[in-house]
């Protein structure tokens, strides 16, 4: 079959195995692939002609993420993959916003806010694609470009659902011709881009890429989890009358609540128990989450994610792994222009906290082995896989 959408549809979108990241519709520069939005999950479907130019199958990370291949060639050397558990890095930290409201009215500290601001305001990009809610369905999550301090306050919230960041590529590269953009984005985002990079072709795309963020990622949730846990906690009975959504709002980790257009507030439940206890007990993960192993965006410039023990006195951190030289300078750039600060966190502290990373790199890849021996369609990391037993004492968010 011809490298072009009906390769991609056959083999990974019929299959199984997109993970809704946006990367083939985020490189058509002819624009005849589209995300469409109506349905429980965000898929990519076809609406112009197809041109053949095997693009997004080339770099789809739903079938094939070539993860030797990658560090290789962005973090310098093969990984003995069943050991090094986080990936390769080069520092590990916790840090936190240096501007108090940000700190405080973020998901977790906000140092990946004010990374974006810091790398907007010292012109070291054009632009940067995040993701924000959608302002007609406030629990839904939608990309889009921030080119301003001010435009990455909207994606200060974090929303547990898929959001196709890489769909907005060409659009900000190419369309509206910026020079250089960053990304915010999960496991699965980073690793379409890398594919991208490490081809080099469209060559104004994969060079216009100048950094990374990559947000550690337990799994994503269907919609249909989201709205049983409004429907279902609440007594709101028409989705139309939601007006804004918070999936972190109140004192830390936070919880998710619901304003409707009578102006009246409804808390649904707190992320430890919405998480935990519902969508994130596998009822409601995506099935292609449930055979990712990469909780800690192993290919990111830098990588972020919540710390469920506690290590300070104020529980407003993230903890940080730098992995490139790019990730590190953009780190301690914006420690010097005083947008955030850090100190030392220790790395198996992240393999122990909460169930992210058990969810991936433990159950995850159990299922994805089980899977791939019953003949199931499964990705390919390249690596050799192991379940492999890490001596750690759990801490669960409380």
């Amino acid at each position: 079959m011809a490298a072009n959408y009906d390769k991609l549809k056959v083999e990974v979108i019929d299959s199984g195995l997109c993970t809704g990241c946006g990367t083939c519709t985020g490189v058509c520069a002819a624009k005849a692939i589209e995300m469409d939005y109506t349905g429980d999950e965000i898929l990519p479907h076809l609406v112009l002609d197809c041109v053949s130019c095997g693009l997004c199958v080339e770099y789809c990370p739903g079938k094939d993420i070539p993860l030797r291949d990658l560090d290789k060639k962005f973090l310098g050397r093969e990984r003995n993959f069943n050991d090094e558990h986080l990936g390769i890095y080069l520092n590990s930290y916790r840090g936190w916003s240096k501007d108090p409201y940000i700190r405080q009215n973020t998901s977790s500290g906000g140092i990946v806010t004010s990374l974006a601001k810091y790398a907007l305001d010292s012109k070291r990009v054009d632009a940067v694609i995040m993701s924000a809610l959608k302002d007609d369905e406030p629990w839904k999550g939608v990309p889009f470009i921030a080119t301003t301090s001010e435009d990455v306050d909207k994606a200060a919230r974090s929303a547990p659902v898929m959001v196709p960041v890489n769909d907005l590529v060409v659009e900000a590269l190419l369309k509206r011709k910026y020079k250089r953009i960053g990304v915010v984005g999960l496991p699965c985002h980073i690793h379409g881009l890398r594919k991208l990079q490490a081809a080099g072709k469209p060559k104004r795309l994969a060079e216009g890429i100048s950094f990374m963020i990559g947000l550690y990622c337990a799994s994503t949730y269907y919609w249909e989890g989201v709205r049983h846990l409004i429907k279902e906690f609440t007594e709101i009975d028409d989705l139309s009358k939601i007006v804004k959504v918070d999936y972190r709002g109140g004192k830390y980790p936070g919880g998710m609540y619901v304003l409707t257009s009578d102006n009246r507030i409804h808390y649904i439940a707190g992320k430890h128990d919405y998480t935990w206890h519902f969508l994130g007990a596998a009822t409601y993960k995506r099935d292609r989450c449930l055979m990712c192993v990469d909780f800690s965006a192993e290919l990111a410039d830098i990588s972020c994610g919540d710390i469920f023990q506690k290590v300070t006195d104020n529980p407003k951190i993230v903890s940080v792994l730098t992995r490139t030289d790019t990730g590190q300078e953009l780190f301690r750039g914006a420690k010097e222009a005083g947008f955030i600060d850090f100190e030392h966190h220790p790395a198996e502290l992240i393999t122990a906290s909460g169930m992210g990373w058990e969810a991936k790199r433990h159950a995850g890849m159990y299922r994805l082995l089980r899977r791939g021996k019953q003949g199931w369609p499964v990705p390919d990391y390249q690596y050799d896989l192991e379940v492999k037993m890490l001596a750690r004492k759990l801490s669960f968010p409380s």
